[in-house]
């Protein structure tokens, strides 16, 4: 950190021997055995050991945040208000965390009532206990130390910086509270409890491929320019969103703009974004789909032939909550029923004048966006007046954006849908579902079903396009989408697709805790402050069961539903919070023996395939140029 001269210590914090107590049981418990050494292998004995290692653990942290809770009082002693109610608040926090940490303790050695599911010792996961156990003594008091360290040296210009240092550390902590006691309870059995040498981890290496985009430190930088890039915005909408009025909102806008572009916005945004609210957050992410920001994004996109939109109407019964839930309850939903799908809207669609107003913009209607480097329609010839139409294309791609359920649109994913389209040569169909909280879940998976169904039934009739193969594409929230599409093409008895893509898919919004789920506590991208409000826009329905539906957690999706996927291709970075949904959906798709792969980038965060913009990360262009690789592979199987 920056050091700043010429300022006093504050007077009532001297001694540095509670700072140095701290950072030696944290530098110890660093050398204690990891997670992955604390075993279920069947050995009673060493399953003991591994319960009485925990308990030691456990003792060895709830001594060192005891010692915290003293170094906040010292600090809480400060005269100023706002701080020491900041401090309060902390410390209410770290209470209630010896509070859970000692239940855990009781219930491992026998002691009183246990306010988890599990009853005994042995049903305690204790490698997930351990997980966080480690972040807490590795990453998350070391860095609350060397932020209250600095503080006290430096405090008078140091104060609004720390006091969002303070604020961030408070959420995280009241997350880590919240998953630290869900741990206890997690199936012991579960992908990420099991040893690394376990045999579904082995048959797992066997279908993954570990990539390197380059140099640790390059990538790290280059990452962290750009992040800085969206954190500036973070703060300025942060800043703007307090202003009702448009006009002022607007002016305030402009400033900050100004202002954030000179002085460091980093605390700032993540202090909004560690706080932030449901509205502020769909602002933020959906800067970028503000025409100034899109005109500067378009410039770094390729130049292609077909970039046009299409407004659709509903082509079968929609999908509603009501269906979904029905089906629930007789046990039907997830299973496949091959019931008849029924055509609505017919006479719409076979209008003569379909096609004139197919182009037409139409707010009320479903968007799709066609991208291709070639003709889509030879204009020569009409569906109506020649019935030896011209095929110029037997192959889509069916693309879902990702953005939270609550962002972006086919727009902004042009950054790589474009280069998709120009390197596979053929047409990609964008769909612009329709976003939550306004339009919850189930209506951005019938907007997915509605625009699959209109391209296999109608869209021959408009272009000069006859679906052969199709492969569906999606990511993050796309990437749920497009893995839900594909379970709900099986059941309904539909056309399947040949191949599906998804890169870092939300595959489980429950968010039952997995060791990647941490990185959302510091993640520049996608906090857990944004992940919970995505999840929460998106099950917003108070009839959503999202607890049970297969539909919005495909993660849930039968192994009858699953057995008929078709081939599957994967691809996450080490350090986004979603990184486990791709292993655990891989997992289940290989022990039904399916055809599926995945790849792995190292060091690299949520988002990546959307970071090649002007001032981006050019290193991501070996992800895109992956995907393009991965969808051609599905093509060239789907031939075979």
């Amino acid at each position: 950190m920056r050091q700043v001269q010429g300022l006093n210590r504050i007077p009532s914090v001297e001694n540095y021997d509670l700072f140095n107590k701290i950072y030696q049981k944290s530098k110890l418990a660093r050398t204690q055995q990891s997670s992955q050494d604390l075993l279920y292998d069947g050995d009673q004995y060493r399953i003991q050991q591994s319960q009485q290692m925990l308990v030691e653990y456990l003792k060895d942290l709830n001594e060192m945040i005891e010692d915290v809770v003293r170094l906040v009082d010292q600090l809480h002693s400060l005269n100023e208000q706002e701080v020491n109610n900041l401090f309060q608040h902390i410390k209410k926090q770290l209470r209630n965390l010896k509070s859970v940490i000692q239940s855990i303790m009781d219930l491992m050695l026998g002691q009183g009532k246990s306010p988890f599911q599990a009853q005994k010792p042995s049903h305690v996961n204790i490698v997930m206990v351990n997980t966080i156990r480690t972040y807490l003594v590795e990453v998350y008091i070391p860095n609350l130390l060397e932020t209250a360290k600095y503080a006290l040296d430096n405090f008078e210009g140091y104060k609004e910086t720390f006091l969002k240092d303070i604020k961030i550390a408070s959420t995280q902590l009241i997350m880590i509270n919240l998953i630290f006691g869900a741990s206890v309870d997690i199936d012991k059995n579960s992908l990420f409890s099991l040893d690394k040498n376990h045999k579904d981890w082995k048959e797992l290496y066997q279908i993954c491929e570990r990539k390197s985009l380059g140099d640790v430190e390059r990538i790290n930088q280059s990452f962290d320019n750009f992040a800085n890039t969206i954190l500036i915005g973070h703060a300025i909408m942060g800043k703007s969103s307090k202003f009702k009025n448009e006009i002022l909102k607007k002016i305030q806008l402009a400033i900050n703009s100004v202002y954030y572009q000179i002085f460091d916005a980093k605390k700032e945004a993540f202090t909004n974004m560690s706080q932030m609210k449901a509205q502020n957050a769909i602002e933020v992410m959906n800067m970028i789909e503000t025409p100034a920001i899109k005109k500067i994004m378009a410039m770094a996109y390729p130049k292609i032939k077909v970039n046009c939109k299409i407004y659709i109407d509903p082509v079968v019964t929609p999908i509603s909550i009501q269906m979904i839930n029905s089906q629930l309850k007789t046990g039907q939903l997830n299973k496949i029923t091959s019931q008849q799908i029924k055509l609505i809207n017919e006479e719409l669609h076979l209008d003569p004048n379909a096609k004139s107003i197919l182009h037409k913009f139409d707010p009320q209607k479903l968007r799709i966006r066609i991208l291709c480097n070639s003709s889509i329609d030879d204009t020569s010839s009409s569906w109506f007046s020649n019935q030896q139409q011209h095929i110029l294309h037997d192959t889509i791609l069916v693309h879902i954006h990702g953005g939270g359920f609550i962002a972006h649109s086919s727009s902004s994913h042009q950054s790589y849908t474009r280069e998709w389209a120009i390197k596979l040569g053929i047409p990609i169909f964008s769909i612009d579902y329709s976003l939550a909280p306004k339009y919850p879940y189930p209506q951005g998976l019938d907007d997915v079903w509605q625009a699959y169904n209109w391209i296999l039934i109608y869209c021959y009739k408009h272009f000069d396009i006859q679906p052969k193969r199709i492969i569906v594409a999606g990511d993050s929230a796309g990437g749920n989408l497009a893995c839900a599409l594909t379970g709900l093409a099986i059941k309904m008895g539909q056309r399947v697709p040949d191949g599906l893509f998804m890169a870092y898919p939300a595959l489980d919004l429950r968010f039952n805790f997995t060791p990647s789920f941490l990185h959302a506590l510091t993640d520049k991208i996608i906090s857990h402050t944004i992940l919970g409000i995505c999840v929460e826009s998106y099950a917003k329905n108070p009839l959503t069961q999202l607890s049970s539906d297969p539909f919005i957690n495909p993660l849930l999706l039968s192994d009858e539903i699953l057995a008929k996927f078709p081939p599957t291709r994967l691809m996450c970075g080490t350090k986004d919070p979603l990184h486990d949904n791709t292993w655990a959906f891989a997992s289940r798709l290989l022990k039904l023996k399916k055809n599926v792969q995945f790849t792995i980038y190292e060091q690299i965060c949520h988002g990546f395939l959307c970071y090649k913009t002007i001032k981006g990360m050019q290193e991501i262009q070996v992800c895109i140029d992956d995907a393009v690789a991965y969808i051609q592979e599905l093509i060239n199987l789907s031939k075979s």
